[in-house]
């Protein structure tokens, strides 16, 4: 396997932890997060995926969890329980050339060894700078998650992590077909438009997330409609993303949240790039028609900011949990409302945090 060599430099955490009385908030913020540097560490010599096409989400919760101030033993513990499920990187495949196609996850580890030559020799800002535009236009490759893995990575300042993110964007890189129409609608008019597309029943029944937003970027009708949100309405469908998720569950739904967070992460290396955000936008329609629950975004109904949990108990459930998808939500809900202090970001994590929350495609 990969022998990763240790990583000597972190950045501090930029949120509070939350106070609890249980163990899992035991240690500092500065001991997690060496531990967080262990782990990740660690973690370099595991395969980036699992069984059929299923992204290792190890790295991004374990970064959630410190994020939302989980201890030191938290994080060793669900490192165990997670790792359990995934293969060493093969030793054999060292190369560090750039290799010479994309969208190839046998090429992960010489895109591993490549970025972690690239950052050494370019610096973090000038790799991203140069990278980010090249990998925007697949960005949902398998679910966003090239792009929520490292919009984790630049949380923590972890390299190593940071190579590992990016090679698995490039080794699973998928573009979407261009739209054919770019007049700008209002969020309104184009959700009101997306609803009357066909519904999910309409499309092939595949099980990835990935599979069925390509299967929408085949259509005309989609493609007609995916490039005429403006940029300048990001925020508000990443808002429309929580309140339609708090009101569903929708399993794809909540990747829109999570990646619409680590968007705004990457947003400093982005800028001068207009396209990086164009190209969100037509990854979230098409991820908005797989999820099935567009329809619901007719009549989203209001939270009631009165009843929801503060931040604090949030941020302690989360910790608690398993699920990992669960744990990076409520991360990425919070890390949105400190920029966007809105209600319908706690409304989506405390849906998330429900017992036994059924989740939608």
């Amino acid at each position: 396997m990969l022998n990763p060599t240790s990583e000597t430099k972190t950045r501090a955490a930029t949120d509070a932890a939350p106070t609890a009385g249980s163990s899992a908030h035991a240690s500092g913020p500065s001991d997690s997060a060496a531990t967080l540097v262990a782990l990740l560490d660690k973690g370099l010599a595991l395969w980036p995926e699992y069984r059929a096409q299923l992204s290792s989400h190890l790295p991004m919760a374990l970064d959630a969890l410190q994020q939302l101030g989980a201890s030191s033993q938290r994080l060793r513990e669900f490192q165990r329980r997670y790792a359990l499920r995934l293969r060493p990187v093969p030793e054999h495949a060292r190369d560090a050339h750039r290799p010479e196609c994309m969208g190839r996850i046998e090429d992960y580890p010489q895109w591993f060894a490549h970025y972690r030559a690239a950052l050494a020799a370019r610096g973090r800002d000038g790799l991203l700078r140069a990278e980010l535009p090249v990998l925007m236009p697949g960005v949902s490759a398998v679910a966003f998650h090239g792009l929520i893995r490292t919009g984790h990575a630049l949380r923590h300042g972890h390299q190593g992590e940071l190579a590992a993110a990016l090679a698995y964007w490039a080794s699973r890189y998928q573009p979407l077909p261009a739209p054919t129409d770019m007049r700008p609608m209002t969020l309104t008019d184009w959700l009101a438009a997306l609803r009357a597309l066909p519904g999910a029943e309409a499309m092939p029944q595949r099980g990835l997330i990935a599979e069925r937003m390509a299967d929408w970027g085949l259509r005309a009708d989609w493609r007609a409609l995916a490039g005429r949100l403006p940029d300048a309405e990001l925020p508000a469908l990443a808002r429309g993303a929580a309140a339609l998720y708090a009101a569903t569950a929708s399993f794809t739904v909540l990747h829109l949240i999570t990646a619409s967070a680590a968007l705004r992460a990457l947003q400093p290396w982005l800028d001068g790039e207009p396209g990086s955000a164009r190209q969100f936008i037509h990854a979230a329609a098409a991820a908005l028609m797989a999820s099935g629950a567009v329809q619901a975004t007719a009549a989203l109904p209001a939270g009631d900011e009165a009843v929801l949990p503060d931040w604090p108990r949030l941020a302690a459930d989360a910790i608690a949990q398993h699920d990992d998808h669960v744990i990076k939500l409520v991360a990425a809900c919070r890390a949105h409302a400190a920029a966007d202090p809105a209600p319908v970001w706690r409304a989506a994590a405390a849906r998330a945090l429900q017992p036994k929350t059924p989740q939608a495609p």
